[in-house]
């Protein structure tokens, strides 16, 4: 991960609120007061002057009242490191050394606990171990007993299901970006975060979120995009940008028409070559026209569209049809629109 831009996302309280009540805690946030929630320095020193560099920490309050706080070390990965759970346990230990130095612990009597998350947004599954137990040798029953354990929470973005992503979330809102593969929706994810972070009022969130799509997103996913603007402009720049990428695949498709249409008109007559040419690539625009709807929508999308438009040779009137794929927000809103076009 770009680890600057989720820094700053996470360095706000909305994100952290959205990521415990949604992911990490999502059984028991309704224990925390999340209006407590406080960000904490990130650097510990350990014995050996030694400074070591957690990546963020927070810590907020439970209901009762113990006053107990849990104080969450966030990592930001985009590989897969085995030791990770060495690591956590490393800056978990480091942190209580501080907080005892600090005098908590004779405040209180007792440590607060503490929740690992790792954050994982790489192209294949997670596979290190999630428990610092399993990373160390099991030895003789008598020694099992003596040996450090601490789990961490692990979000692998890419291996989270969109119907396990709660709605009105922040996090969510980010790991549909992440995880999206069809450029064509990324105007439709845009806005739908832009009206989240109206609700929040949170100018310091939305400038996290904008520095995130241009350094982060916008170079891996969707180069060409326009990538300084307001959130409100950026969803309007995308489409516009969507439509240019979709009239370029478009016209590749006509001009591969064209040239197979002149081959054959070489052989066959050059009035009979431009036909074919153009009949085929009307063939290629309209599979080019059902793939899009099929993977905006779903595949019942797709060949329902493939029905309407199989009798389609007019390139002007394909055309529009991609245009009502791009605008469109869903599959029922297109075959309306659709239905109130004129006859080809």
């Amino acid at each position: 991960m770009d680890d600057p831009a989720y820094k700053r996302l996470f360095s706000r309280p909305r994100m952290v609120e959205d990521l415990l009540s949604g992911f990490a805690a999502r059984d028991w946030s309704g224990d925390l007061d999340f209006g407590s929630l406080t960000p904490l320095p990130a650097s510990f020193v350990g014995r050996g002057l030694r400074q070591r560099h957690g990546d963020l920490v927070w810590r907020v309050r439970f209901r009762d009242d113990r006053w107990l706080h849990v104080v969450l070390l966030l990592e930001f990965q985009s590989k897969i490191d085995k030791s990770m759970a060495v690591r956590l346990l490393t800056y978990a230990g480091l942190l209580y050394e501080k907080l005892i130095a600090d005098g908590a612990l004779q405040e209180h009597d007792v440590l607060p606990p503490v929740l690992p998350i790792v954050i994982y947004n790489g192209q294949t599954p997670w596979t290190a171990p999630t428990d610092a137990a399993e990373l160390i040798a099991s030895g003789s029953g008598a020694l099992k007993r003596y040996q450090p354990s601490q789990r961490y929470f692990l979000l692998d973005e890419g291996r989270t299901r969109d119907a396990d992503l709660p709605s009105g979330n922040l996090v969510s809102a980010l790991i549909r970006l992440e995880a999206t593969r069809d450029r064509t929706q990324a105007p439709a994810l845009v806005r739908g975060l832009t009206e989240l972070l109206r609700r929040h009022d949170d100018e310091e969130l939305e400038a996290a979120f904008r520095e995130w799509l241009a350094q982060v997103l916008f170079p891996r996913k969707l180069r060409g995009a326009a990538a300084e603007a307001p959130l409100e402009e950026m969803s309007t720049m995308l489409t516009d940008t969507v439509r240019e990428w979709t009239a370029g695949w478009v016209e590749q498709g006509r001009e591969e028409g064209r040239e197979e249409g002149r081959e054959e008109g070489r052989e066959e007559g050059r009035e009979e070559g431009r036909e074919q040419g153009r009949r085929e690539g009307c063939a290629r625009e309209r599979a080019l026209l059902c793939r899009q709807a099929a993977r905006k929508f779903d595949a019942a999308a797709g060949e329902r569209l493939a029905a309407l438009i199989a009798d389609i040779d007019d390139e002007d009137r394909l055309a529009e049809v991609g245009d009502c794929i791009i605008e469109c927000g869903t599959a029922a809103d297109l075959f309306a629109r659709l239905s109130d076009a004129p006859a080809p």
